[in-house]
């Protein structure tokens, strides 16, 4: 057994885990090292929802929560900033990951000054393919003309 009977952590009236200074710490101190919520209530054996409400309940927990994210993110732009020469491309990747910083670009830009030596039998390939595309679409399915069958009608409904 992991903990003896008398150094159980408390439990609240809905039988969840209760909120107390130890808890409190960890998750302060897991926040305050990078992790995510669900990561620290991994760490205590809480539900990140859970964490989530008493983030709600209590402003001055809530409040503690996000002085230690924003500590967190500082020390890694500090990081980033004394890397100088050295390799930071590894910490710079974490910050764009983690707290936003210069996300990628989804911005696609073309340039129509560039031009490209075509030689005959290329362009005449493609010209090729343009009008193949061109026949199939013009092309007209036969059909032939279907008799229906006459089927009797149901003396049991009356819409047949």
């Amino acid at each position: 057994m992991e903990n003896p009977p008398d150094n159980l952590p408390a439990k609240s009236k809905n039988g969840k885990l209760a909120f107390s200074p130890e808890i409190e710490q960890k998750i302060l101190e897991a926040c305050g090292n990078g992790f995510t919520i669900e990561k620290a209530g991994a760490l205590v054996g809480v539900n990140p929802s859970t964490i989530r409400t008493w983030i709600q309940r209590k402003p001055s927990f809530g409040q503690k929560v996000e002085t230690a994210r924003k500590n967190y993110e500082m020390s890694l732009l500090k990081s980033v900033y004394d890397a100088g020469e050295k390799s930071w491309q590894a910490k710079a990747w974490i910050l764009e990951r983690t707290c936003g910083y210069a996300a990628p670009s989804s911005r696609l830009s073309v340039d129509t000054s560039v031009t490209h030596g075509v030689n005959g039998s290329f362009a005449a390939l493609l010209a090729g393919l343009a009008s193949r595309r061109a026949e199939k679409k013009a092309q007209v399915i036969e059909s032939q003309e279907v008799k229906q069958i006459e089927q009797p009608k149901s003396k049991y409904n009356s819409y047949c």
